[in-house]
């Protein structure tokens, strides 16, 4: 698994900062918050040297629990997005940025869940 990650691989993360350009009526710059997943490269790199026997099982528990998580709370947050927005461009901004953070916390969160259940076994 090491030769495939790098370590500096985590920097395209602060891609994620171009995302505020959103609030400047551009609502297509809310998609750079997704470039935070990247952010879970500093977990997977931390990985490379914790090579077990279980760590498939424990990378597809991680990933089961994060996108579930991550996914339910998508969920949650487009219908409240539905339910309360007044106008079509207002919703289309929360929807971008629901979708593009929820993306970036399901990466990092299994990342980071990932590196948990390794250490704990």
């Amino acid at each position: 698994m090491k030769e495939g990650i790098s370590k500096n691989l985590f920097l395209l993360g602060f891609l994620a900062f171009m995302g505020f350009k959103g609030v400047n009526n551009e609502p297509l710059y809310f998609i750079y918050f997704a470039f935070g997943g990247y952010f879970s490269h500093f977990w997977w790199y931390k990985l490379a040297y914790l090579q077990k026997t279980s760590f498939k099982s424990h990378k597809y528990r991680a990933g089961l629990i994060s996108f579930g998580i991550c996914s339910a709370m998508a969920l949650a947050l487009i219908i409240l997005i539905k339910l309360f927005s007044l106008d079509m461009q207002s919703s289309f901004k929360m929807l971008l940025l629901t979708i593009s953070i929820t993306f970036a916390m399901s990466m990092n969160l299994w990342a980071v869940l990932t590196y948990r259940f390794s250490l704990g076994n």
